[in-house]
């Protein structure tokens, strides 16, 4: 083929959690597929990700059974097994950061009965914790209910650099402000993108939000996204790690908090949850100033003397749900020769990657020759930085 010309089976637009591990899935099934992806990979969505395996536990909280997702049972063991090399993608370079994520019911009018019907509920995701075995930014031996839960929670940053390293020559960043173009023809779709074409049997695009840009260039305006913005906020200078669910009556996590080390002995607390929901509408000032009141109120051991304040703005981007409600599960549509597809949660990019691997078998899609010479004259992507080292002022 021409200098600047390619052929794959498959090309994935998108170079997040889910395009990453769908690459190395498609790769395994026998396919040649190439991932490009604009600017740092899992910039975005991605990286702004508490990095949190759910197994479906969090959304029986407030008796929120109405919400909760099936897909999600599953996934903790899956991405054990990928974490140990065991299964999926070999992510062994990845330690996770916690083998566990707890739920905290502090003191409240119904506690008792709520933590009743949650061991009830969830017998077999959750152990209970004896009142004085707590960390110690929660009281010892006073009220409330502290849980294990079975939810890993991963080093996003690392699980980016491990999935890369599996397939980088298949990997590439499109120049800024390259535009890209789709043409549906009998043997699948011709792809322009900047300097390289590239002829494939499907385009697949799990870019996130930037699946809208990439629809309209495919020319499947009729498929809507929606968006579900949060404002989480970053803690600098804590001195102990915790990996905290805080919960009440409402059916959404009052404060879910993860810790990522600094590189100096101390840790950032990320934190999402209802504050993060409820902080979209708020200035950065005014939601740290709520986070730290209802924090202090949940976890009365934290120290917060020597902290330091700020907060991320980042937008849940999938398609778009009846009442802008959050899909069930991981979502994969074939239109043509495009397949477009949203995890929904990063938990769930196992999922998404099975369904996109079903589609391809449905139409028969079967491997064929290749020649990937030309994506030599792309640069490969930098991983995105995590929030808190992006941060320009702290409070």
């Amino acid at each position: 083929m021409g200098n600047n010309n390619a052929r794959a089976d498959i090309v994935i637009f998108g170079g997040g959690i889910a395009g990453l591990w769908l690459l190395d899935a498609l790769q395994h099934a026998g396919y040649s597929a190439v991932l490009l992806n604009k600017g740092a990979l899992g910039q975005g969505q991605s990286i702004a990700a508490q990095g949190i395996i759910h197994g479906g536990t969090k959304y029986t909280f407030g008796l929120g059974l109405e919400s909760a997702v099936p897909d999600l049972a599953a996934m903790p063991d899956r991405w054990r097994a990928s974490l140990a090399g065991e299964g999926g993608p070999d992510l062994r370079a990845a330690p996770p950061l916690a083998d566990a994520m707890q739920m905290w019911l502090p003191p409240q009018r119904g506690g008792s009965a709520l933590a009743a019907f949650s061991k009830k509920m969830m017998r077999g995701q959750m152990r209970e914790r004896g009142s004085g075995d707590r960390p110690a930014v929660l009281p010892q031996g006073r009220g409330g209910n502290l849980f294990d839960l079975d939810e890993t929670v991963i080093d996003v940053p690392k699980a980016l650099v491990a999935l890369q390293n599996l397939h980088a020559a298949r990997i590439r960043e499109l120049p800024k402000g390259v535009e890209i173009n789709f043409a549906q023809c009998a043997t699948g779709v011709k792809v322009t993108a900047g300097p390289v074409k590239i002829q494939t049997q499907r385009v697949i695009l799990t870019a996130g939000a930037g699946n809208e840009e990439l629809l309209t260039s495919a020319g499947l305006t009729q498929i809507a996204c929606q968006r579900r913005p949060l404002h989480q906020i970053i803690v600098r200078g804590m001195q102990q790690p915790i990996y905290l669910h805080c919960v009440g009556k409402n059916s959404k996590p009052l404060a879910t908090i993860t810790s990522h080390p600094d590189g100096a002995g101390a840790f950032y607390w990320y934190i999402g949850g209802l504050l993060a929901e409820q902080g979209a509408t708020q200035t950065p000032s005014r939601l740290i100033e709520a986070a730290q009141a209802e924090l202090t109120r949940l976890l009365p051991g934290a120290n917060f003397a020597q902290a330091a304040w700020a907060t991320h703005r980042v937008d849940r981007a999938e398609p778009a749900h009846r009442g802008g409600l959050r899909p069930n599960s991981a979502f994969a549509l074939c239109k043509g020769a495009v397949i477009i597809g949203w995890p929904t949660k990063l938990a769930l990019a196992p999922v998404l990657a099975d369904r996109i691997v079903a589609l391809l078998d449905k139409d028969v899609v079967r491997p064929g020759p290749s020649d990937l010479a030309a994506l030599a004259t792309l640069p490969a992507p930098a991983i995105a930085q995590p929030p808190w080292e992006t941060v320009q002022q702290w409070n």
